[in-house]
């Protein structure tokens, strides 16, 4: 049974999943087999003015690739979905996010062809 993996890029824009086939070439001639999710905006942080808006992608990684993903992801400011929600990311992610890709990834139904 495969594991893949869901991957935040904050402040990332691929413009929407009518781009979703241009990202994932990009990321195959890479050497990753990815899948697009969604893009979001982030929520405001309370108490904290000029927050919020920031645009954020999630994308879903083939467990095959995982190992030589983990310390490429770090070079280009990616985070696993779990790390991302557990420093901060639950309080600026949108509820229909959250709802969609709950914290955990074995709750996560998703898999790449």
């Amino acid at each position: 049974m495969r594991k893949d993996q869901l991957v935040v890029w904050e402040g990332c824009i691929v413009g929407g999943p009518q781009n979703a086939t241009g990202f994932e070439e990009q990321m195959q001639k890479m050497g990753f087999t990815v899948r697009y999710e969604c893009e979001y905006k982030t929520l405001p942080s309370k108490g904290e003015p000029n927050t919020g808006g920031r645009n954020d992608l999630i994308f879903t990684i083939q467990d095959k690739d995982i190992p030589k993903f983990s310390l490429w992801r770090l070079k280009h400011g990616m985070r696993w979905w779990e790390d991302y929600l557990e420093s901060g990311g639950k309080k600026i992610t949108p509820k229909e996010v959250l709802d969609k890709y709950p914290h955990g990834w074995e709750k996560i139904e998703v898999g790449l062809s």
